[in-house]
């Protein structure tokens, strides 16, 4: 059981699936090319530690997720059919007939009801205090040459796992977001369009409130990835990433609203997304290979920093896969294979080449085709 960025690395670097980067690296571009280089390899290459980035004291981890093998490592896993066949007994507990209210249910599952994070009052993210809450004392990757160039620094926070809730403190939501740095201590965060963190922020807009959010680097690996899978609506990520590991993750409270945080976290950054007067995100350059224009993003104001004592700053760099993203990918992959099966008949298996990740493409395999069911299977697909 991996219960931090620490624990993953330490093993990685005992399986010999980790290249440490001794010599000085820009945190400008230079990291990021490497990485890209690095993560193109055929089977991904290996993980990254990168420490010396720029003059900063801390070091910067690239490509974790890299793999087949980092991912069965992360989920600890022999296979990622494992996955499948787990998440699949669960859903034959369960009378799933579609989407709605799959998350309910799920969250209600005994398996899952028991991995329900824990509430600690002290852990290692809240070991030191960071002195103005700057953002800039950290090294944070600029990754292709265009990257915010509309506004603030091309800076991003590629693997924070922004958390929020809504007003009232329910529906907690972990879900990772693009966090541009404007300045020290100013971020801009576009929500993707009907995620928990958009739909929270807009119940605050509603009520003219300011809406606390916190991000967090590092933690469980397991949340690190069901904070970039889309799970359904009404399901948890940190239990979910609890079922995941197999024990319960260790949370501590943060010092404005209700929000919690991994305990085991490297660094934890709090503040407020503001009800006005949006920020411009952007561009970006994304997996599609192009920059994603620039647009309107929340206005994030960081009031709070703290850290571990020694910590590692996690990044991805994305662009034309295949890329870390991709890999990171099949782990949503084997928990699809079990949902289609149960929800469009006939289907036995579903796969994403790494080069289909993110264009909305899969190879289906059918039971015992008949007439005419390609085309219901596909309607039914995309009905979903």
């Amino acid at each position: 059981m991996l219960s931090s960025l620490h624990d993953f690395i330490e093993r990685l670097e005992h399986l010999r699936d980790l290249q440490q980067v001794s010599v000085p690296v820009a945190t400008r571009l230079e990291i990021a090319a490497i990485t890209r280089r690095i993560s193109s390899y055929p089977k991904g290459g290996p993980a990254l530690l990168f420490q010396q980035p720029d003059e900063y004291p801390f070091p910067v981890a690239t490509n974790l997720f890299g793999s087949q093998r980092r991912m069965r490592l992360a989920l600890g896993l022999d296979s990622l059919e494992d996955l499948t066949v787990s998440f699949d007994a669960i859903l034959q507990t369960l009378p799933v007939q579609g989407l709605t209210g799959l998350g309910g249910l799920l969250a209600g599952h005994p398996d899952l009801a028991c991995c329900r994070p824990v509430t600690v009052a002290h852990g290692p993210c809240r070991e030191e205090l960071v002195p103005g809450a700057d953002l800039l004392q950290f090294p944070f990757l600029h990754n292709w040459p265009d990257d915010g160039t509309a506004a603030g620094t091309g800076r991003y926070l590629t693997l924070g796992q922004v958390v929020t809730t809504a007003p009232d403190g329910s529906d907690p939501n972990c879900g990772i977001y693009r966090c541009q740095i404007h300045d020290a201590h100013t971020l801009a965060i576009r929500w993707r369009r009907g995620s928990g963190a958009a739909q929270h922020h807009q119940q605050f807009i509603q009520q003219g409130m300011r809406m606390p959010v916190a991000i967090v680097l590092g933690g469980p690996p397991s949340l690190t990835l069901t904070a970039a899978w889309p799970l359904p609506v009404g399901l948890d990520e940190v239990s979910f990433a609890g079922w995941l590991r197999g024990a319960s993750i260790p949370m501590v409270a943060c010092s404005h609203g209700p929000l919690q945080v991994p305990a085991e976290a490297e660094l934890v950054i709090e503040g407020f997304a503001e009800p006005d007067r949006p920020l411009v995100e952007g561009p970006f350059g994304n997996h599609t290979g192009q920059y994603d224009p620039a647009g309107p993003a929340a206005r994030v104001t960081v009031t709070r920093i703290t850290r571990r004592r020694n910590p590692i700053v996690p990044a991805t760099v994305v662009g034309p896969p295949p890329q870390e993203d991709c890999w990171m990918m099949l782990g949503w992959e084997r928990l699809l294979a079990a949902l289609l099966s149960r929800l469009v008949p006939g289907v036995r298996d579903i796969r994403m080449p790494l080069p289909w990740v993110f264009r909305s493409s899969a190879v289906i395999s059918l039971e015992n085709p008949s007439p005419h069911m390609v085309r219901k299977t596909v309607q039914a697909l995309w009905q979903l």
